[in-house]
């Protein structure tokens, strides 16, 4: 059997190291922390809110233990802030399934369980790069799922299709609860997004399976550097995140301060809380080691998304699964330079480009085509279900129509009129 390593028990990795071993391969898999210290000493890595349709991934490999008792979506809710002032423009638009943020802490405990209770091998070792090159020399193939971590560094940048160099947004999140949601208003739970617009941001309000806690909101800021909403840098709690939150809702968010006034912060999780930047970036298909080994960025590590489009979790399992499927696919022909260049070409085609596309649409003043599809949503159910709840779990389903306005138009005609 082939020695395959995988560096990083995250999202990605785990999912990679479960679907092989459920083709019969033996991965080993490090991880910088044990289960247990991933449910218990951890930060949340982000919110990570999937979509039915990534959730199928983890479904089919059997690890999908939160279905039952999960806190779900059935959709996004989003209100645009006028520049003049005024009642902002909403949209409301059912996915077509519901989907879910679970607390990653709770996932990534049952999922390393699982992965050594299947027959993996797991080792708790914090790698370091000389590490790294040392495994990959030893192995058939070495991915690297360390996520946003510096180790990601050791695969270059891929400069053609980084649209960015430096973080665009600053970020802050936190667990609360005794928060209402917006059903009253739309018909569903939501995602809610408010578009603030320059000099402010977005703020997003998540529904969340917390570890404990169980069903709460993950409140994330996205903050345009130097703003209004930029205050969150120096927080030095939870609670803080919280009240510096609700300061600035009951000031700037008159349609969000009456539902989330009362808001708490679960204060039995003292970890519950993040706040940071970093620039959305893809990497080359592999890293050069100094042993001349190769080193394979899956996830994160490949395709690093700002959580303002939501398609950062869910393109890392997508990523994870088509990885998995090339390596089974490769049987004994040798893990080369080429045919990884030609997986990460394979998945950037076939989803990548376009989750990054769609989700960067968010960081920039709207073009005319989008600004056109945001206005036909607002005015007809039907048309943002078809057009925004339909696609946003599969952002290529946006493509190439979403960056012409002919196209667009087109495709707002055909939502409205198609009974």
């Amino acid at each position: 059997m082939r020695k395959i390593s995988i560096i990083g028990a995250g999202q990605a990795g785990l999912i990679l190291a479960l679907a092989l071993l459920q083709k019969g391969y033996t991965p080993t898999l490090y991880s910088d922390r044990t289960a247990d210290q991933w449910l218990n000493e951890s930060r949340p890595t982000g919110t990570a809110y999937l979509f039915a349709e990534t959730i199928d991934i983890e479904r089919a490999l059997g690890i999908d233990y939160w279905s039952a008792t999960m806190f779900t979506g059935e959709g996004l809710h989003t209100h645009v802030a006028q520049p003049g002032g005024g009642p902002p423009m909403t949209i409301a638009a059912r996915t077509p399934r519901p989907g879910a943020a679970v607390d990653q802490r709770l996932k990534f405990h049952a999922w390393m369980n699982t992965f050594e209770a299947r027959g993996g091998k797991l080792v708790i070792e914090a790698v370091t790069p000389t590490r790294a090159d040392e495994i990959a020399a030893a192995s058939d193939l070495t991915v690297l799922a360390a996520g946003k971590a510096d180790l990601g560094k050791l695969v270059p940048r891929d400069v053609a299709r980084s649209v960015y160099d430096k973080p665009v947004r600053r970020l802050a999140m936190a667990i609360v609860r005794n928060t209402r949601d917006w059903s009253e208003e739309v018909g569903f739970r939501a995602v809610k997004f408010s578009s603030l617009g320059p000099p402010f941001g977005d703020v997003f309000f998540v529904p969340y399976t917390h570890k404990t806690a169980g069903a709460t909101w993950c409140p994330l800021v996205e903050a345009l550097p130097g703003g209004p909403l930029d205050i969150f840098a120096d927080a030095a709690s939870g609670h803080d995140v919280v009240e510096r939150l609700r300061t600035f809702a009951r000031d700037h968010m008159p349609w969000d301060y009456d539902i989330i006034k009362d808001m708490e912060y679960v204060a039995e999780d003292p970890l519950a809380w993040l706040t940071g930047a970093f620039p959305p970036t893809v990497r080359e298909a592999y890293g050069t080691l100094p042993s001349g080994a190769l080193l394979m960025p899956i996830g994160d590590t490949a395709i690093t998304f700002d959580p303002v489009g939501g398609q950062g979790g869910n393109s890392a399992s997508w990523n994870a699964r088509f990885v998995a499927d090339a390596i089974i696919a490769r049987d004994r022909h040798p893990f080369d330079a080429a045919w990884m260049s030609g997986v990460r070409d394979g998945y950037w085609n076939a989803r990548g480009k376009h989750a990054y596309a769609f989700n960067n649409m968010f960081l920039e003043p709207p073009t005319p085509a989008f600004m056109e599809l945001m206005k036909a949503a607002a005015g007809s159910r039907r048309t943002a279900d078809r057009l925004f709840g339909a696609n946003v779990p599969m952002p290529q389903n946006f493509f190439p129509w979403i960056t012409d306005l002919g196209q667009t138009l087109a495709r707002i005609r055909a939502a409205e009129d198609t009974a």
